[in-house]
C-alpha cells in the first residue's frame, strides 16, 4: 500500500470535527509548557521529610539495639565458656584428688607403708581399759546446754 493511500484511509477513518460557528474567533491550543509542574502545599514536603527522618531514626535505633544485644550475647557467651572451662578444670582436679586419696588410703598400701617404717602387727588384739569417773555421753545424746531450761522458762512467763 502506498503512503498516499494510507493517508487517505486514515483521514477517512478519523471522526469528523464539528465546524466552528461563524463569527466566533478560534482559540489556538496553548503550547505545552514543559517547565510547569504541580506545586505541593508548603508544609507537605516538610511533613514528608520529617516522617522519613523519624522512620529512618527508628530503623537506625532498632539496628543499633539489635547490634548491642548481639554484642551482649557474645560477651555473655564468652563468660559462660570461661566458667565452663574453669569448672572442667576443677572437676578434673577433684577427680585426681579423689583417686590419690583412694590410692593412699587403701588398706594394702597402709600395711606396706607400716612395714616399711618398721611397724609390726600386735601379737594379741587390743583390750579395753576402764577409766574411773563419769562415762562420756554417747554422740547421739542431747546437748547439756539445754539443762535448766525449765527454770529459765518459768521466769520468762508466756514469752518465748
Amino acid at each position: 500500500m502506498s503512503a498516499t493511500a494510507t493517508a487517505v484511509r486514515a483521514h477517512a477513518a478519523a471522526p469528523a470535527r464539528p465546524s466552528p460557528a461563524r463569527g466566533v474567533p478560534q482559540r489556538e491550543a496553548p503550547a505545552r509548557r514543559a517547565h510547569l509542574r504541580i506545586v505541593e502545599e508548603p508544609g507537605r514536603r516538610a511533613r514528608r521529610r520529617r516522617t522519613f527522618a523519624i522512620i529512618g531514626g527508628v530503623a537506625v535505633l532498632a539496628l543499633l539495639t539489635v547490634v548491642a544485644f548481639q554484642a551482649f550475647l557474645a560477651q555473655s557467651q564468652v563468660a559462660i565458656d570461661r566458667l565452663e572451662h574453669r569448672t572442667a578444670v576443677a572437676e578434673r582436679r577433684y577427680e585426681q584428688a579423689r583417686y590419690e586419696h583412694a590410692r593412699l588410703s587403701a588398706p594394702q598400701r597402709i600395711v606396706e607403708r607400716a612395714r616399711a617404717l618398721g611397724l609390726v602387727a600386735p601379737d594379741a588384739p587390743p583390750t579395753a581399759i576402764t577409766v574411773a569417773g563419769e562415762a562420756p555421753a554417747p554422740p547421739d545424746a542431747t546437748s547439756p546446754t539445754l539443762r535448766g531450761v525449765a527454770e529459765v522458762k518459768a521466769t520468762l512467763g508466756t514469752g518465748p
